[in-house]
């Protein structure tokens, strides 16, 4: 393998002159002030969202997806706000812009991300109403989505580090967290967390990029991961990797007893019911991605 330059990182710049991004859609900011008006008008809202047609497709095709099991099709975006509110639909529009304002090329790799997060949204929603129903689900659905957006960084700007990585991974069996830890690499965590910095995302979605993998877990303790939600989006994520990636023995073992500690699952009968449902998802998880 060709050695490749080490990635040196000035949080203060990154992003703002060398690795430069657009600002977020305007549309953003539109609809976050109309959210704060009292007198707000949710058709004005709507042809806000409407302004983008491309936006508008991903957004209903979001809607009717199975995250959200919505009774019937929803054709507009004015009947999407009156299903699910305001906020929701403004967190849906914030991590679709999220991706868009990126530019991702490579299709493949970014129908990768839109596989594995959208699984992560649908495995996270899955085991909040199955191991902590007090969650509001529909929170989630920003952070879960965006919690792997650290990658798509640095297939962006650093992609021979990318490639370098995944091919670790693979060959190692290992997560990718490990990957970057024995290449000694940036942290795809630490470039998600700098982007939400960058462009003032929301603390749940920050949260959720800076802690996500197994071993943040298993390091639950910290003060900064003791949140329900972001535990919650951490093993959806770590079941989906689980469900789709080939890992070594080793690592499949250590997700399975850190998963089943979390959720308190003391039968071995239990473990595999819950990931035969995870299993599951996947059907959901191909047709969602399928119409992007």
């Amino acid at each position: 393998m060709t050695k490749l330059e080490p990635i040196e990182i000035d949080p203060k710049t990154f992003l703002r002159e060398h690795h430069t991004l657009p600002s977020l859609p305007e549309v953003l900011t539109r609809i976050q002030s109309a959210i704060h008006d009292p007198n707000v008008n949710i058709k004005k809202i709507a042809e806000f969202v409407s302004g983008d047609p491309a936006l508008v497709g991903q957004v209903l095709k979001v809607v009717n997806s199975a995250y959200y099991g919505m009774p019937r099709q929803v054709s507009d975006v004015l009947t999407a706000i009156a299903f699910l509110g305001l906020n929701e639909v403004y967190r849906m529009t914030l991590s679709l812009s999220v991706v868009n304002t990126l530019a991702i090329e490579e299709k493949s790799e970014l129908d990768k991300f839109w596989f594995h997060s959208f699984f992560t949204a649908l495995s996270t929603k899955y085991l909040a109403k199955n191991y902590d129903p007090q969650l509001s689900y529909e929170d989630l659905w920003s952070a879960a989505i965006l919690h792997d957006i650290g990658k798509l960084v640095y297939l962006k700007f650093f992609p021979d580090h990318y490639k370098a990585l995944t091919n670790f991974k693979r060959e190692k069996g290992c997560l990718f967290s490990e990957a970057e830890e024995n290449l000694a690499m940036v942290p795809s965590a630490f470039l998600g967390k700098l982007l939400c910095d960058h462009w003032r995302l929301p603390d749940i979605i920050r949260n959720a990029c800076e802690f996500h993998t197994l071993q943040d877990l298993i390091d639950v303790e910290h003060d900064n991961f003791s949140e329900s939600s972001q535990r919650m989006i951490c093993l959806g994520n770590i079941v989906a990797v689980l469900s789709t990636e080939e890992l070594s023995k080793d690592t499949k073992h250590k997700i399975a007893d850190s998963t089943a500690t979390y959720l308190d699952i003391s039968s071995e009968k239990e473990f595999l019911s819950m990931m035969g449902d995870i299993y599951e998802l996947r059907i959901e998880v191909d047709k969602f991605v399928g119409q992007l």
